[in-house]
């Protein structure tokens, strides 16, 4: 399973160009094999607000956000306040590739049916 982060303005320059198409939270990159991905709202984590060290080890590190709410951190805009440390965050998604069942074919369904349960 392929996990991707598309930060917010990615998003927005592909949607300019024209090289997606979203419906909900399902984006589909236009290209040659056309790979769909679920869409859930994350944070990348870029640095703390003041330069100061990392208590908590965020940085570099992408979190879902009911992950974030789970932690009981504070979001506002593009921050993260952990603790007593405020962060700097990158706002975007983790998008999780699908498989779109109607673009494979039926006999790699009744394959895949087969091998998943009866093997």
């Amino acid at each position: 399973m392929k996990i991707l982060f598309f930060s917010q303005h990615i998003l927005d320059a592909l949607a300019d160009e024209k090289k997606i198409k979203l419906n909900g939270n399902l984006i589909t990159i236009l290209s040659r094999d056309n790979p769909s991905f679920e869409l859930e709202p994350a944070f990348r984590f870029i640095r703390t607000a003041d330069g100061s060290a990392d208590p908590y080890s965020l940085l570099g590190e992408i979190k879902r956000e009911k992950d974030v709410r789970a932690m009981r951190a504070e979001i506002f805009l593009d921050s993260i306040i952990y603790g007593e440390t405020a962060y700097v965050v990158e706002s975007g998604f983790i998008g999780e590739r699908k498989m779109i069942l109607d673009k494979i074919p039926d006999t790699d369904l009744l394959a895949r049916f087969l091998l998943d349960n009866l093997l």
